[in-house]
């Protein structure tokens, strides 16, 4: 669990000179560092799920642990809403548009923004990311990254986040398992 501490200009109740000490609080989820999914050409694999309502997610991050192939791999990070029963519903929406991770070391860093836009991935030879989200909000469904080809190379996502309607959660999804879409 992480807490955000930020100051606020909220005039209500608000102390000498305008400004409040906001606390907010963000439920962090790992999964596991695992090889890039595998199919013959593409593959498309769960990251997380989210379960019982929206949820407001505060970061997305990546970390290279086993270096990623040199020639030409890419990867996108997309979403679908699921029903109670896991099955599809409405269309997926890519959240991370694709960027390609040729030679990508251990310990390169990529953090998923939510709108769509490439992967920012900032300065790989030291693993840090320059530039944060602000976060996107997402209903009960799933999170999957797809592979353009079959390349050697792994991954661990962290994830934070906040619920929004009351019982909301998410899990990751450790298993191999193939993303319904």
């Amino acid at each position: 669990m992480a807490f955000l501490i930020k100051k606020s200009n909220n005039s209500r109740g608000a102390v000498a000179g305008g400004q409040n000490a906001v606390v907010s609080q963000y439920i962090q989820v790992s999964r596991a560092a695992k090889a890039l999914p595998q199919s013959g050409v593409s593959a498309t694999e769960q990251l997380f799920r989210v379960y019982g309502g929206r949820v407001f997610i505060k970061f997305l991050v990546a970390e290279v642990t086993t270096v990623i192939e040199g020639t030409d791999p890419v990867i996108k990070v997309s979403v679908s809403s699921l029903t109670d029963a896991g099955v599809l519903q409405g269309t997926a929406y890519d959240i991370a548009s694709t960027i390609n991770l040729s030679s990508d070391e251990v310990g390169s860093l990529y953090m998923v923004e939510g709108d769509g836009t490439a992967i920012n991935t900032g300065n790989q030879t030291s693993g840090s990311i320059e530039a944060f989200s602000t976060g996107f909000i997402m209903k009960q469904g799933q999170i999957y990254l797809t592979t353009g080809a079959d390349k050697t190379g792994a991954l661990k996502w962290d994830l934070w986040y906040q619920p929004l309607d009351a019982g909301a959660y998410v899990l990751p999804v450790n298993t191999v398992t193939a993303a319904i879409t």
